[in-house]
């Protein structure tokens, strides 16, 4: 359907520039010149080829009654009057009577080999269905079928290529005939006559097919025109060029900017399920909440009670640390005192000292007395055994003189008591003198009885030295190992004073700083205190908010997040129609790409320039034809050999060549003048 009003746009504007060309007026210059229409005639045989070609121009003299015109011609022909032009090197000039006035027409011939049309026609029949020769379907009976092709010829010059519109056209004798099939074709019935008439765009292919059933086939032809699109309406196909260029450069950078905001909204769409994923959970979060309110607003209660708690708890700590700063400046006092006195004592404790030691070189002098007391004892008992043995030999021996036994015994008493027992050893001899004295001379009997208790005085003396000997040793040893030991309690207790110095020169130096730490104690309490004494207050006013408003916040959120999963919900069924607009756009994107690019391919229609400069058929060098159009016609099928021959070239001499023009195509063109009129 869109192809067929396109073709049925484009015959009416064929037809109406048709029709426009063939009465236009002159235009005139501000200086005098002659203005040409110019009409070339192609004579095709049965099948569409070239056969022979004239252009008959029509030339408005203005007044003038001499002109050059450029063409290499093969004949030309004077039309009007019987004027001889000067032909030679590619140009002709006419130099006509100066009572000629009005319009001027001549002919040429022109080689069929130097023409090149804007289509290349080819013509096709068939009798039934079956291909046959044009010349065998004259007088045929049955369903004659013309097959008519229209190919764009790329070697035309680029003004036929882009501004010459084809017409192809039939007349038919409905009163010979008894039907006529034309698929696409703009008919038109008047009386016995149909006109069947296709057009074509600039560079369009053209494909017509015309059957027309009858008992006696005959045609005057196919009848092909090709004229400049110059309609005053067509001007605005440049515009409409240009608009096109603009609207498909800004569609396309539209289509590319929405079809990136499409598939970014499609991206979007696992966002929005993780949203609404999140909202849900969301959701339960919020009844989890709702549901733990209470005991959370509880939970608050206790902590609050804690807090203040905490505070009172600090604030009884304050007192403590003043004590302990109260308590460090006692001690620190109480420590110098101590330090002080050890200091007064030490110097006591080394004279101490020093006489330890004195008394301990002394003891370990008396210890070796001691040692030499013990070896005298020894002596003396070994002399009084060595005594003892010799009482017995002198007791033998009792016979020996008074002399000899006082002298033995002055000897024993010499030597054994010695200066251990003098006064005992002088009473024995006064006793022996007295009795010596009274008695004259001991018997034996008493001699031994005084010798025994003279032995046991001896071994009382020994024992009691042995015992005293043994007393004084340990006693020196004690007073050795107390002497010693007093000396290393004395090193220690110097080591002691001196470490005790020591620990008061170190508090000395960190007593300050304790007492600051003590101070800043204090203060950081007094401002924990009051800060968690504030947080309570300000802990407090949020709970009792929250309590106020757990209800009302927790409608808003339920509603909030209903609202939310709502609208991401719709969101998702933009996004599932996103993709449907996308594909949409996409196919609107190439449909109308694909349709500018067939117009463009298959046709010139939007090179079509009506203000372009008309090209002369001739030369290059002829100034602008005033009109142009390019009439052909394919040899006629008839029965009759000697019918009149409706072709450019062949007339009445009596016609001039517009009227010979007329009489070819005056039916067809009341035929489609009437179509218009009527519509």
């Amino acid at each position: 359907m869109r192809q067929k009003n396109r073709k049925i746009m484009a015959a009416g504007m064929a037809a109406v520039t048709l029709c426009t060309s063939l009465v236009s007026t002159p235009v005139y210059a501000a200086e005098a010149s002659v203005s040409v229409d110019e009409s070339m005639y192609v004579n095709l045989d049965y099948y569409g080829s070239v056969d022979k070609v004239n252009v008959v121009k029509g030339v408005s003299l203005n007044g003038l009654t001499s002109f050059t015109d450029y063409g290499n011609y093969l004949d030309v022909t004077n039309m009007t009057n019987n004027t001889t032009p000067e032909i030679g090197d590619g140009k002709v000039i006419w130099n006509l009577p100066a009572d000629t006035k009005g319009y001027f027409y001549y002919k040429g011939a022109i080689d069929k080999d130097t023409v090149t049309l804007p289509w290349t026609m080819d013509v096709s029949y068939k009798l039934n269905g079956v291909p046959t020769d044009a010349e065998k379907l004259a007088g045929a009976s049955g369903l004659v079928e013309v097959h008519v092709t229209a190919k764009p010829n790329d070697a035309a010059r680029d003004y036929d290529k882009n501004n010459m519109l084809l017409v192809v056209a039939m007349l038919v004798d409905m009163s010979k005939c008894y039907s006529v099939e034309a698929e696409g074709a703009q008919t038109q019935s008047l009386g016995s006559q149909t006109a069947i008439m296709y057009t074509a765009l600039p560079g369009e292919d053209g494909d017509y097919t015309i059957r027309i059933g009858s008992d006696k086939f005959e045609t005057s032809g196919v009848i092909m025109a090709m004229v400049p699109g110059t309609v005053k309406d067509l001007e605005h196909i440049v515009d409409l060029k240009d608009a096109k260029d603009t609207w498909k450069g800004a569609g396309d950078q539209l289509y590319d900017s929405m079809d990136q905001l499409a598939a970014s909204l499609e991206s979007m769409r696992s966002g929005v399920n993780e949203l609404k994923q999140g909202l849900n959970e969301a959701e339960n979060a919020r009844g989890i909440i709702s549901g733990s309110k209470d005991e959370i607003l509880d939970s608050n209660d206790q902590a609050l009670a804690s807090l203040n708690a905490l505070s009172e708890q600090l604030g009884t700590i304050i007192p403590y640390i003043q004590t302990a700063k109260d308590a460090s400046e006692v001690a620190h006092g109480s420590l110098t005192d101590v330090v002080n006195t050890l200091g007064n004592m030490q110097e006591p404790l080394r004279k101490l000292d020093t006489s330890l030691r004195g008394l301990k070189s002394s003891s370990g002098s008396a210890s070796v007395s001691v040692d030499d007391v013990v070896s005298a004892v020894q002596q003396i008992k070994k002399l009084d055994t060595q005594l003892q043995k010799s009482i017995v030999d002198f007791i033998k021996n009792l016979a020996s003189s008074q002399a000899s036994m006082e002298d033995a015994i002055a000897d024993y008493y010499d030597v054994e008591a010695g200066d251990a027992d003098e006064q005992a050893l002088a009473e024995a001899a006064a006793g022996a003198d007295t009795s010596a004295g009274h008695a004259g001379l001991l018997n034996a009997q008493e001699l031994i009885g005084i010798l025994k208790q003279k032995e046991k005085a001896l071994r009382q003396v020994a024992s009691s030295s042995n015992a005293l000997v043994s007393d004084t040793s340990n006693m020196l040893d004690d007073v050795s190992n107390v002497a010693r030991y007093l000396a290393q309690t004395t090193d220690q207790m110097d080591y002691l004073i001196e470490d005790t110095k020591a620990l008061k020169d170190s508090l000395d130096v960190y007593y300050p700083d304790l007492q600051s730490a003590l101070d800043d104690s204090k203060e950081l309490v007094n401002r924990t205190t009051d800060a968690l004494n504030n947080s309570t207050n300000s802990l407090t006013l949020v709970q009792n908010t929250v309590r106020a408003s757990s209800d009302s916040l927790d409608a808003a959120a339920k509603d909030s997040i209903k609202g939310s999963l709502n609208v991401l919900n719709k969101s998702l069924n933009v996004l599932d129609s996103t993709s449907s607009m996308r594909k949409a756009g996409r196919t609107m994107k190439d449909t109308m790409d694909n349709e500018w690019s067939d117009l463009e391919d298959d046709t010139n229609f939007l090179n079509m320039d009506p203000s372009a400069e008309k090209v002369s058929f001739t030369s290059d060098e002829n100034a602008e034809p005033n009109t142009l159009q390019i009439i052909m016609r394919t040899e006629e099928i008839s029965v009759d050999d000697d019918a009149e021959l409706l072709d450019a070239e062949t007339e009445k001499a009596a016609v001039n060549p517009l009227q010979r023009m007329w009489n070819m195509l005056v039916q067809m063109w009341k035929a489609i003048v009437e179509i218009f009129k009527n519509r």
